[in-house]
């Protein structure tokens, strides 16, 4: 077997979450709830920090630490994914298990957010499952690139200056 048996949830699968936390010997309370409200609402990746801040906006009364220790616990629930950003993968990410995975390349020129077949990369964690001979539980990708206008704009950019240097001959 070569993909992840982890639990996926829908947008709306209150019951199965609330299974998942009774299945931990857990409860749901409200800080909890919050979280994951903003987490579900989301539905991309976001650091501790922004769903502190929109827990807040929203009236919850949290500390940072509670934000961690309650991500900690949800991760070790499977109930989101982390990943690790930043150009030395020192910040942590989190998303939500929707039932669908969501892939984006963010455009370095303009920030622009270009999503990603999923296929496509499901593809390649098949090929590196079966290439490698391992089980892969998940999978974390980040896209970082040129979206289509800014390459355009680019090539359009280069070749006038091509232009100017050959006018300049």
């Amino acid at each position: 077997m070569t993909t992840s048996n982890l639990p996926m949830f829908n947008h709306d699968d209150d019951e199965a979450i609330a299974a998942a936390f009774h299945a931990a010997g857990h409860r749901m309370t409200s800080q909890r709830k919050a979280l994951l409200d903003v987490l579900r609402a989301e539905a991309r990746f976001v650091d501790a920090e922004t769903i502190h801040q929109h827990a807040k906006q929203q009236g919850q009364n949290l500390s940072i630490a509670t934000v961690y220790r309650t991500l900690a616990l949800f991760k070790d629930m499977q109930l989101i994914d982390g990943r690790m950003v930043g150009e030395n993968q020192d910040r942590e990410e989190y998303r939500f298990r929707f039932q669908h995975e969501t892939y984006t390349l963010t455009c370095k020129r303009c920030g622009a957010v270009v999503p990603v077949e999923s296929d496509i990369v499901d593809a390649f964690r098949e090929e590196v499952a079966q290439t490698l001979g391992v089980t892969v539980l998940t999978a974390h990708s980040c896209f970082v690139g040129y979206c289509a206008h800014c390459v355009t704009a680019m090539e359009q950019g280069a070749a006038a200056r091509l232009d100017q240097r050959d006018g300049d001959d």
